[in-house]
């Protein structure tokens, strides 16, 4: 038998404290530096557009796992789940960054609505002169410049406005110990439950589907979901792993919730590889053209033959490593372990969105003008010089973005109603 806790925070330190005076110029610094070494580096290699593909890889990554992180708490709220109240700010913070976010989308959004196609290839008009006539009408319809950005501003304030209304109301709770704001969040969620499904389903569509914009699939939404979902508790569990080996809330974040947060990754894991073979098997079957390149490209045709190793990478370091690394409960329950498996699971959740997203660089301007060479020998749009450093970049942004919102306020719920179960929580 176990004593039990009390529903107190007792923890030494429960906030970033002043630290975060320093994470966040830092992170915007290590920023600056990576985005310009990358976009300097991609000037002979197509220039502002290689830039802007290789800069919508990683903020695809980071936006669905905010994104997921919002799911989360939603979800959280919505099943009035005590267990996770210790570890749901931190999510709280992650779905924030949203509201930010959008600034970064601005180097997207932009010359989109200026008719330029630095990413997105239908802003070109006669882009689907190709195509059946009924295709061609209902296609032009959705993707212009102009509803497009209405789109994209309606997504980041219904998303902004769901976190907000989240974290404002725990912050709130936090110095008035008011029971009934708990209540008001749970009735909330459902509809914003909805609401989230549907901007999330068309965010997808627009971000990254419509990069090929003769290529559709329904599932699409459910594997960017499933993915953003799996980097989420990913990023949940390591976040709260580096607080804890600063000495912050070491009391509060238990192994029972590691053991969770592990198992819905682990979960998640395989929710992705059930949707990405479901999605593969459904467009391998019917066999119609204008489904099947998107994946043949991608399977090493003569046009492409080295992605084949990303889609081999894909398939070992996005599914089968971690389904395997995260299944037994021993390691599911090992801090360390969980640590540096986290970080594996997060470089694979930026293989996917590389995948996803570059293939159609290739498609576009073509291995040769991209890397310079033969496709043969060259058959990737990829650059250690632009590549990596852009992802720093931005995940350093990611970083001053989380610390500037946690800033000096509490990382758990300090007087949610739910606490002590929480506290107390024990895995069967």
């Amino acid at each position: 038998m176990h004593a039990r806790r009390p529903g107190k925070i007792t923890s030494p330190i429960v906030s970033l404290s002043t630290s975060y005076v320093k994470l966040v110029p830092l992170g915007l610094v290590i920023g600056a530096i990576g985005l310009g070494l990358a976009y300097f580096m991609s000037l002979p290699q197509g220039g502002l557009k290689r830039f802007s593909y290789s800069y919508l890889v990683t903020y695809c990554s980071l936006l669905s796992m905010s994104l997921g992180c919002l799911f989360f708490v939603t979800v959280q709220h919505l099943t009035r789940a005590g267990w996770s109240v210790t570890v749901r700010r931190i999510a709280e913070i992650f779905a924030m960054c949203l509201i930010p976010m959008f600034v970064l989308f601005l180097p997207i959004l932009l010359p989109v609505l200026m008719q330029r196609d630095d990413v997105y290839q239908w802003v070109n008009a006669g882009w689907l002169a190709g195509d059946r006539e009924m295709f061609r009408e209902i296609k032009n319809a959705y993707l212009n410049p102009s509803w497009f950005g209405i789109r994209i501003v309606a997504y980041f304030v219904i998303w902004g406005m769901m976190a907000y209304s989240f974290f404002g109301k725990s912050l709130k709770q936090d110095k008035t110990a008011d029971p009934t704001l708990s209540r008001t969040m749970q009735k909330s969620a459902t509809w914003k439950m909805i609401i989230f499904a549907a901007t999330l389903v068309f965010a997808s569509f627009d971000m990254e589907m419509s990069l090929s914009p003769r290529w559709f699939s329904t599932m699409f939404p459910v594997y960017f979901f499933a993915g953003g979902v799996m980097s989420a508790m990913a990023a949940i569990i390591l976040t709260a792993a580096l607080l804890q080996r600063s000495g912050r809330v070491t009391d509060e974040i238990t192994v029972e919730h590691y053991h969770d947060l592990a198992k819905l990754t682990f979960g998640f894991i395989f929710f992705w590889g059930y949707i990405a073979f479901s999605q593969f098997m459904l467009i391998w079957y019917a066999n119609l053209p204008e489904e099947t390149f998107w994946y043949r490209f991608r399977m090493g045709d003569s046009a492409s033959p080295g992605w084949i190793f990303w889609s081999l990478l894909l398939l070992f370091g996005h599914l089968l490593i971690p389904f395997l690394a995260m299944m037994a409960r021993t390691v599911r329950r090992n801090k360390t372990y969980l640590l540096f498996a986290t970080i594996f699971i997060l470089c694979m959740h930026w293989v996917d969105h590389f995948w996803i997203i570059m293939p159609q660089l290739n498609i576009e301007m073509g291995a040769t003008d991209v890397l310079g060479g033969d496709p043969a020998n060259n058959p990737l749009p990829f650059s250690w010089l632009i590549d990596v450093p852009c992802a720093i970049g931005m995940v350093g942004i990611y970083v001053a973005l989380f610390s500037g919102i946690a800033a000096d306020r509490p990382l758990v719920p300090l007087h949610d109603p739910r606490l002590e179960e929480s506290l107390n929580y024990r895995n069967a």
